[in-house]
């Protein structure tokens, strides 16, 4: 077995770089069989997973949300494994990975139309702040500082949509302020949208915030920041495995930090599909020139 590396300089304002030598240490130290391959604009890290596909490897991921979104896309129905070395931005779906056993774990993933993902896909305000981001990654701001900007930002330019929403819990047919379609339990840099939900549970937490002042938005995110959100007032939640939505106007899904643009999107839930290795002591140790 072997320990492949996929590195994006692009992730984290290069982090994934500049811990590669604390890796390749942790490597040796281990007795590790290991190689280190990088994301470049030609090639993603979905290309780079399926030249592995008849093997069996840990296929490590060292960068953010959108570099595991990415390169899962390669991984899922193969014998290899995702590992998850949290060099991004946000990193929030290693905040829920992390939380699994050590060593193997078959993982749930969901699916929003031809797209998979771990952790959450988002529609309204909340997916415009993602989305946002990458207006502010050139300026000279701090990338813990990136996600407050595009609040801001993002408060001031949002319109509300409306929406079909189709399930075997509920359908909806209104404008909304946020929707967020959870698999795992974080998003946004750190808002604890789900708190409880597991990624091995087979079913997805919806979250269906109603349209309200914006002014009102403010404590509200504020509590979702905390998970202090359930049972509030303009807020709804139920689970379910299958979701159908439509809209009149294209519109553009955050999902795990890449954009997915559509009119009609179909979510479902893949129990136990791609397997996760997980090894605290080995990433405490490669990104301690990051923390």
């Amino acid at each position: 077995m072997k320990y492949i590396f996929i590195l994006n300089s692009m992730a984290g304002r290069g982090k994934s770089i500049d811990i590669k030598e604390n890796i390749e240490k942790e490597c040796i130290i281990r007795k590790m069989e290991y190689e280190f391959r990088y994301i470049t604009k030609e090639v993603s890290g979905a290309d780079i997973a399926r030249e592995y596909a008849s093997e069996e490897n840990v296929i490590y991921v060292v960068g953010g949300d959108g570099s595991i979104t990415k390169t899962i896309q390669g991984i899922v129905g193969t014998k290899n494994r995702l590992g998850i070395i949290p060099a991004g931005s946000g990193n929030d779906t290693y905040k829920s990975v992390k939380k699994l056993p050590e060593g193997n774990t078959l993982i749930d993933i969901a699916k929003i139309n031809s797209v998979y993902f771990i952790n959450v896909a988002c529609l309204g305000i909340d997916a415009e702040v993602g989305n946002n981001i990458d207006i502010f990654r050139e300026k000279n701001i701090p990338t813990s500082q990136l996600y407050n900007a595009s609040i801001f930002y993002t408060f001031r330019h949002f319109k509300f949509k409306k929406m079909n929403f189709k399930s075997k819990i509920k359908n909806i047919s209104e404008e909304f302020s946020i929707l967020s379609i959870c698999n795992g339990a974080y998003y946004g840099g750190g808002f604890n949208v789900a708190p409880k939900s597991k990624l091995t549970d087979g079913l997805l937490d919806i979250y269906f915030g109603e349209k309200i002042p914006k002014i009102a938005m403010i404590p509200l995110l504020l509590k979702l920041k905390k998970g202090e959100h359930e049972g509030k007032r303009h807020m709804h939640k139920f689970r379910t495995d299958h979701v159908e939505l439509e809209l009149n106007e294209m519109v553009t899904f955050n999902v795990d930090g890449e954009k997915l643009t559509d009119k009609k999107f179909v979510i479902d839930v893949l129990p136990k599909a791609i397997c996760v290795y997980n090894n605290a002591d080995f990433v405490e140790k490669s990104i301690i020139k990051i923390k």
